[in-house]
């Protein structure tokens, strides 16, 4: 009895043995297959606290926020006419203008380039059309710019923002794992590795601790400031009698209009591995979709080495010097 007890262990053994090793196998092959292929370093300049990039439509060079909060690129009636853009004659988009909403012909570009890398909407036909219409008046008064480039375009990539050294660089990411892609990336050893989801295909949504309360934020390059928005506002308890101790301000949005805001000291805020301590974040009085307690806004990524992954669902930050 106990030389067949003594067999069939060693067959166990042997099954797990060759589990183990096939296992191994496949995350070689899965980490062999991992390829991160950087497309084109593109420089930024900061203007009214926002990345602003050059890009090429129709060949002719244009200046545009980079914006990752922007889930529709948009593009202006300005630029519309310095690029000679063609206007879709069957579809159109309703923005918010300075007497309401107003409709607008979608612009349909015959090339759009980002230092030489073709941009395409992550769409079925792959298309290249832009919302027209306005940008923040006051924000961006005198300011040459010509729209905005959003995740429509954007996630297609992976973005490794290096706003201290005023450049973004996008990369192409296939075949990466969420474990295989840390070990891929050209990036600083000892960096902070955060776990997001993307409720909508091209938003990517980190979790942050904001005094001891978990909240869902987005990385919102076309936001100045940090906003911790209604719903963050309602979880973390704020009354309206709270925020109007707070200092108050306001806040542009795409279009001409602002909402009133207020700026509200916490105790801590834990995003990754760093600790922020008495931040004063903007709360401000609007719905994100999809639902978000927070906006991580150029404020915070302006100082820091960052990488959104929308291939794996990630996001790295350096540490800082």
């Amino acid at each position: 009895m106990r030389h067949w007890l003594d067999l069939r262990h060693r067959s166990t053994v042997r099954a797990v043995s060759a589990i183990a090793v096939i296992s191994l196998a496949l995350m070689h092959a899965a980490a062999a297959s991992c390829t991160v292929t950087k497309q084109a370093e593109v420089p930024a300049t900061i203007v009214a606290g926002v990345p602003v990039v050059s890009a090429q439509v129709n060949g002719t060079e244009l200046p545009f926020i980079l914006d990752t909060g922007a889930q529709r690129s948009l593009i202006t009636d300005a630029g519309v006419q310095r690029a000679r853009v063609r206007l879709d004659e069957w579809a159109s988009t309703m923005v918010k203008g300075i007497s309401g909403y107003e409709r607008h012909r979608n612009a349909d570009p015959a090339s759009l380039q980002l230092n030489g890398v073709a941009l395409r909407r992550r769409t079925v036909a792959a298309d290249q059309t832009m919302t027209v219409g306005p940008l923040p008046q006051s924000a961006l008064a005198g300011q040459d710019i010509a729209g905005l480039l959003g995740v429509d375009f954007l996630a297609g990539f992976d973005l490794e923002f290096d706003l201290p050294h005023r450049h973004i660089t996008l990369y192409r990411v296939t075949g990466c794992a969420v474990p295989s892609l840390a070990s891929a990336l050209p990036w600083p050893t000892g960096s902070a590795q955060i776990a997001a989801s993307q409720p909508i295909r091209d938003i990517v949504i980190v979790p942050v601790v904001l005094d001891g309360r978990t909240l869902h934020a987005q990385i919102d390059s076309g936001s100045a400031v940090t906003v911790l928005t209604v719903t963050g506002t309602d979880h973390m308890g704020l009354s309206a009698e709270a925020l109007g101790q707070d200092s108050a301000g306001a806040l542009n949005g795409v279009g001409r209009f602002t909402v009133a805001t207020r700026r509200h000291r916490f105790t801590t805020l834990q995003i990754g591995a760093e600790r922020i301590n008495a931040p004063a974040i903007v709360t401000a009085p609007v719905y994100i979709l999809p639902v978000v307690d927070m906006l991580l806004g150029e404020d915070w990524l302006r100082e820091r080495h960052v990488w959104l992954s929308f291939a794996t669902s990630q996001v790295f930050v350096a540490p800082r010097p």
